[in-house]
Protein backbone atom coordinates (compact mmCIF):
# COMPACT_ATOMS: atom_id res chain seq x y z
CA UNK A 1 0.00 0.00 0.00
CA UNK A 2 1.67 3.40 -1.05
CA UNK A 3 1.43 6.41 0.82
CA UNK A 4 -0.35 9.52 -0.27
CA UNK A 5 1.24 12.46 -1.33
CA UNK A 6 0.03 14.71 1.95
CA UNK A 7 1.32 11.68 4.09
CA UNK A 8 4.53 12.12 2.91
CA UNK A 9 4.92 15.61 3.11
CA UNK A 10 4.43 15.64 6.91
CA UNK A 11 6.70 12.62 7.24
CA UNK A 12 9.31 15.07 5.68
CA UNK A 13 8.33 17.80 7.63
CA UNK A 14 8.46 15.65 10.58
CA UNK A 15 12.09 14.98 10.17
CA UNK A 16 13.83 18.45 9.13
CA UNK A 17 11.74 19.46 12.67
CA UNK A 18 13.34 17.35 14.56
CA UNK A 19 16.94 18.26 12.96
CA UNK A 20 15.90 21.77 13.33
CA UNK A 21 15.67 21.01 17.08
CA UNK A 22 18.64 18.84 17.53
CA UNK A 23 20.87 21.33 15.78
CA UNK A 24 19.18 24.64 18.49
CA UNK A 25 20.12 21.83 21.65
CA UNK A 26 24.05 21.17 19.98
CA UNK A 27 24.02 24.69 19.72
CA UNK A 28 22.84 25.74 23.34
CA UNK A 29 25.10 22.88 24.39
CA UNK A 30 28.02 24.86 23.17
CA UNK A 31 26.92 28.24 24.52
CA UNK A 32 26.55 26.68 27.91
CA UNK A 33 30.11 25.12 27.29
CA UNK A 34 31.78 28.56 26.11
CA UNK A 35 30.37 30.14 28.76
CA UNK A 36 32.04 27.83 31.80
CA UNK A 37 35.29 28.28 30.50
CA UNK A 38 36.53 31.63 31.47
CA UNK A 39 35.90 31.16 35.27
CA UNK A 40 38.14 28.20 35.00
CA UNK A 41 40.89 29.75 32.98
CA UNK A 42 41.72 31.96 35.15
CA UNK A 43 41.26 29.59 37.85
CA UNK A 44 43.73 27.56 35.81
CA UNK A 45 46.11 31.11 35.60
CA UNK A 46 45.63 31.76 39.12
CA UNK A 47 46.97 28.48 40.28
CA UNK A 48 49.96 28.73 37.57
CA UNK A 49 50.68 32.65 39.20
CA UNK A 50 50.41 31.07 42.66
CA UNK A 51 53.82 29.34 42.84
CA UNK A 52 55.81 31.92 41.15
CA UNK A 53 58.86 33.15 43.53
CA UNK A 54 61.69 35.62 43.47
CA UNK A 55 64.60 34.55 41.95
CA UNK A 56 67.98 36.33 41.60
CA UNK A 57 69.75 37.08 38.06
CA UNK A 58 73.27 38.76 36.79
CA UNK A 59 72.57 42.55 36.88
CA UNK A 60 76.27 42.75 35.34
CA UNK A 61 78.92 40.22 34.32
CA UNK A 62 80.12 38.37 37.25
CA UNK A 63 84.04 37.64 37.58
CA UNK A 64 85.38 34.83 39.56
CA UNK A 65 86.48 35.97 42.71
CA UNK A 66 83.90 38.59 43.39
CA UNK A 67 81.84 38.71 46.49
CA UNK A 68 78.14 39.23 45.40
CA UNK A 69 76.65 42.72 47.11
CA UNK A 70 72.91 43.49 46.13
CA UNK A 71 73.95 45.91 43.29
CA UNK A 72 75.42 42.95 41.38
CA UNK A 73 71.93 41.32 41.15
CA UNK A 74 68.36 41.89 40.18
CA UNK A 75 65.43 40.29 40.94
CA UNK A 76 63.65 37.69 38.61
CA UNK A 77 60.27 36.55 38.15
CA UNK A 78 59.87 32.75 37.64
CA UNK A 79 58.60 29.78 38.78
CA UNK A 80 61.26 27.73 41.14
CA UNK A 81 59.83 24.27 39.68
CA UNK A 82 60.83 24.92 36.42
CA UNK A 83 64.22 26.57 37.62
CA UNK A 84 65.37 24.64 40.90
CA UNK A 85 68.87 25.64 40.78
CA UNK A 86 68.92 29.30 40.52
CA UNK A 87 69.17 30.66 43.73
CA UNK A 88 67.13 33.83 45.40
CA UNK A 89 68.90 37.32 46.08
CA UNK A 90 69.30 36.39 50.12
CA UNK A 91 70.99 33.37 49.22
CA UNK A 92 73.38 35.35 47.37
CA UNK A 93 74.44 38.46 49.24
CA UNK A 94 77.95 37.80 50.95
CA UNK A 95 78.98 34.66 48.62
CA UNK A 96 81.60 34.26 46.25
CA UNK A 97 81.37 33.48 42.68
CA UNK A 98 83.34 30.27 41.51
CA UNK A 99 82.64 31.05 38.03
CA UNK A 100 81.96 33.60 35.72
CA UNK A 101 78.18 34.67 35.39
CA UNK A 102 77.27 36.44 32.16
CA UNK A 103 75.14 39.58 32.49
CA UNK A 104 71.01 38.77 32.26
CA UNK A 105 71.74 35.35 33.44
CA UNK A 106 70.21 33.71 36.27
CA UNK A 107 72.57 32.83 38.80
CA UNK A 108 72.25 29.01 39.89
CA UNK A 109 73.44 28.27 43.49
CA UNK A 110 76.54 25.86 41.71
CA UNK A 111 77.91 29.14 40.78
CA UNK A 112 78.79 30.41 44.15
CA UNK A 113 80.45 29.42 47.88
CA UNK A 114 80.86 30.15 51.17
CA UNK A 115 84.80 30.15 51.45
CA UNK A 116 86.20 32.03 54.11
CA UNK A 117 89.49 31.68 52.29
CA UNK A 118 90.58 34.98 51.04
CA UNK A 119 92.65 33.56 47.68
CA UNK A 120 89.21 32.54 46.26
CA UNK A 121 87.92 36.14 46.81
CA UNK A 122 90.93 37.59 45.42
CA UNK A 123 89.30 39.38 41.89
CA UNK A 124 91.10 38.09 39.07
CA UNK A 125 94.23 40.40 37.72
CA UNK A 126 94.27 41.72 41.25
CA UNK A 127 96.32 40.73 44.11
CA UNK A 128 96.38 41.18 47.69
CA UNK A 129 98.33 43.12 49.83
CA UNK A 130 98.24 43.51 53.58
CA UNK A 131 99.45 46.53 55.48
CA UNK A 132 100.35 47.13 59.15
CA UNK A 133 97.41 49.79 60.70
CA UNK A 134 96.37 51.74 63.97
CA UNK A 135 92.89 53.28 64.82
CA UNK A 136 94.04 56.28 63.25
CA UNK A 137 95.26 54.77 60.05
CA UNK A 138 92.10 52.53 59.52
CA UNK A 139 89.48 55.63 60.47
CA UNK A 140 89.40 54.89 64.54
CA UNK A 141 89.01 51.13 63.33
CA UNK A 142 85.75 51.04 61.49
CA UNK A 143 87.19 49.83 58.24
CA UNK A 144 85.27 46.67 57.39
CA UNK A 145 85.39 44.13 54.63
CA UNK A 146 84.48 45.27 51.73
CA UNK A 147 84.76 49.24 52.17
CA UNK A 148 86.29 51.53 49.15
CA UNK A 149 88.64 53.40 50.89
CA UNK A 150 92.00 55.71 49.44
CA UNK A 151 95.21 55.45 50.58
CA UNK A 152 97.41 58.79 51.20
CA UNK A 153 100.71 58.37 51.83
CA UNK A 154 103.42 61.24 53.64
CA UNK A 155 106.67 61.41 53.01
CA UNK A 156 108.17 63.29 56.08
CA UNK A 157 110.87 66.06 55.43
CA UNK A 158 113.69 67.34 58.06
CA UNK A 159 110.47 69.27 59.72
CA UNK A 160 108.48 66.32 60.53
CA UNK A 161 108.00 65.65 64.30
CA UNK A 162 108.11 62.13 64.86
CA UNK A 163 109.32 59.33 63.29
CA UNK A 164 112.16 59.18 60.58
CA UNK A 165 113.10 62.22 59.11
CA UNK A 166 114.12 63.49 55.51
CA UNK A 167 115.35 65.96 53.72
CA UNK A 168 113.50 69.36 52.73
CA UNK A 169 109.83 69.97 53.68
CA UNK A 170 107.59 66.90 54.79
CA UNK A 171 105.27 66.49 51.68
CA UNK A 172 101.69 63.82 51.60
CA UNK A 173 99.89 63.12 48.47
CA UNK A 174 96.92 60.68 47.58
CA UNK A 175 98.35 57.33 46.24
CA UNK A 176 95.47 55.17 45.24
CA UNK A 177 91.50 55.72 45.14
CA UNK A 178 88.51 53.15 45.14
CA UNK A 179 90.59 50.53 46.60
CA UNK A 180 88.38 47.30 48.22
CA UNK A 181 89.28 46.59 51.35
CA UNK A 182 89.10 42.42 51.21
CA UNK A 183 90.06 41.65 55.00
CA UNK A 184 90.45 43.45 58.50
CA UNK A 185 92.42 41.32 60.60
CA UNK A 186 91.56 37.86 59.98
CA UNK A 187 87.92 38.40 58.87
CA UNK A 188 87.35 38.11 55.39
CA UNK A 189 85.16 39.91 53.17
CA UNK A 190 82.04 38.27 52.76
CA UNK A 191 82.24 36.09 56.06
CA UNK A 192 81.18 37.10 59.71
CA UNK A 193 84.17 37.90 62.25
CA UNK A 194 84.65 35.32 64.42
CA UNK A 195 82.47 35.90 67.97
CA UNK A 196 84.38 35.56 71.33
CA UNK A 197 83.52 34.05 74.15
CA UNK A 198 82.38 37.07 76.05
CA UNK A 199 79.95 39.17 74.01
CA UNK A 200 80.74 41.82 76.21
CA UNK A 201 84.42 41.79 75.35
CA UNK A 202 85.19 44.20 72.39
CA UNK A 203 87.04 42.07 69.49
CA UNK A 204 91.08 43.35 69.83
CA UNK A 205 91.51 46.07 67.32
CA UNK A 206 92.84 44.35 63.71
CA UNK A 207 96.90 44.87 63.30
CA UNK A 208 96.26 44.56 59.56
CA UNK A 209 94.32 45.81 56.12
CA UNK A 210 94.44 43.24 53.32
CA UNK A 211 93.97 45.67 50.12
CA UNK A 212 93.23 44.48 46.64
CA UNK A 213 95.33 46.38 44.36
CA UNK A 214 96.53 45.31 40.70
CA UNK A 215 100.41 44.22 39.87
CA UNK A 216 101.40 48.01 39.06
CA UNK A 217 99.52 49.40 42.31
CA UNK A 218 101.86 46.88 44.55
CA UNK A 219 104.69 48.22 43.57
CA UNK A 220 103.42 51.64 44.11
CA UNK A 221 102.57 50.99 47.16
CA UNK A 222 105.55 48.61 48.22
CA UNK A 223 107.59 52.19 47.44
CA UNK A 224 105.69 54.17 49.32
CA UNK A 225 105.73 51.70 52.34
CA UNK A 226 109.02 52.04 53.14
CA UNK A 227 109.66 55.47 52.27
CA UNK A 228 106.73 57.57 54.03
CA UNK A 229 103.86 56.79 56.59
CA UNK A 230 100.28 55.27 55.10
CA UNK A 231 96.77 56.55 56.05
CA UNK A 232 93.58 55.36 54.59
CA UNK A 233 90.36 57.49 54.14
CA UNK A 234 86.93 55.84 54.00
CA UNK A 235 84.85 56.61 51.19
CA UNK A 236 80.82 56.45 50.48
CA UNK A 237 80.02 52.81 48.90
CA UNK A 238 77.98 54.96 45.82
CA UNK A 239 80.98 57.64 45.29
CA UNK A 240 82.72 56.16 42.93
CA UNK A 241 84.35 59.27 41.47
CA UNK A 242 88.29 59.23 40.49
CA UNK A 243 88.80 63.22 41.75
CA UNK A 244 91.88 64.68 40.97
CA UNK A 245 94.48 65.77 43.71
CA UNK A 246 97.52 67.62 44.60
CA UNK A 247 100.21 67.37 46.63
CA UNK A 248 100.19 69.37 50.30
CA UNK A 249 103.67 70.82 51.04
CA UNK A 250 104.54 71.86 54.96
CA UNK A 251 104.62 75.17 55.13
CA UNK A 252 107.58 75.27 58.01
CA UNK A 253 110.44 77.16 56.98
CA UNK A 254 113.21 74.90 55.47
CA UNK A 255 115.75 74.50 58.05
CA UNK A 256 118.75 76.52 58.45
CA UNK A 257 122.07 75.36 56.91
CA UNK A 258 124.52 74.07 59.69
CA UNK A 259 127.77 75.57 59.70
CA UNK A 260 130.67 73.64 60.03
CA UNK A 261 133.67 75.41 61.67
CA UNK A 262 136.98 73.76 60.66
CA UNK A 263 139.26 73.16 63.86
CA UNK A 264 142.69 75.01 64.02
CA UNK A 265 145.81 73.06 62.52
CA UNK A 266 148.79 72.19 65.37
CA UNK A 267 151.84 72.26 63.57
CA UNK A 268 154.28 69.44 65.01
CA UNK A 269 157.79 69.79 64.70
CA UNK A 270 159.36 66.71 63.71
CA UNK A 271 161.83 64.91 65.92
CA UNK A 272 165.95 65.68 64.96
CA UNK A 273 167.33 62.72 63.15
CA UNK A 274 170.02 61.23 65.05
CA UNK A 275 172.97 59.53 63.10
CA UNK A 276 174.86 56.63 64.17
CA UNK A 277 178.64 57.28 65.58
CA UNK A 278 180.95 55.89 63.82
CA UNK A 279 184.07 54.37 65.75
CA UNK A 280 188.08 53.42 64.65
CA UNK A 281 189.25 50.01 66.83
CA UNK A 282 192.96 48.78 66.55
CA UNK A 283 192.60 45.17 67.36
CA UNK A 284 196.38 43.05 67.65
CA UNK A 285 195.88 39.85 68.51
CA UNK A 286 193.41 39.46 71.68
CA UNK A 287 193.78 43.31 72.44
CA UNK A 288 190.92 45.76 71.28
CA UNK A 289 191.76 49.41 71.44
CA UNK A 290 189.43 52.29 70.45
CA UNK A 291 192.00 54.81 68.90
CA UNK A 292 188.96 57.06 68.05
CA UNK A 293 185.61 57.87 69.40
CA UNK A 294 184.17 59.57 66.38
CA UNK A 295 181.05 61.50 68.05
CA UNK A 296 176.92 61.93 66.99
CA UNK A 297 176.06 63.87 63.87
CA UNK A 298 173.03 66.13 63.93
Amino acid sequence: MQLGAKARLMMIAGTLAALLFLALGIRELQRASAASRPPLAAAGAASSAAPAAVLAAAARAIEIGETITPGMIRNMTADPGRHPLVATPAELVGKVATRAIPSGAPIPRDAIGGEAKLAIRVPVGMRAVSIDTTAEIAVAGLVRPGDRVDVQVVYPGADAISGARGAGRSRAQTLLQMVQVLAVGETVVGTQPASSSDPSTPPPPARTVTLALSPGQVSTLSLAKSTGALTLSLRNPVDKAQTATADATSRAPDPAPQTIVAAPVRKVSAPPVRHPSHAIQLVVGDRHETIYSGGEAR
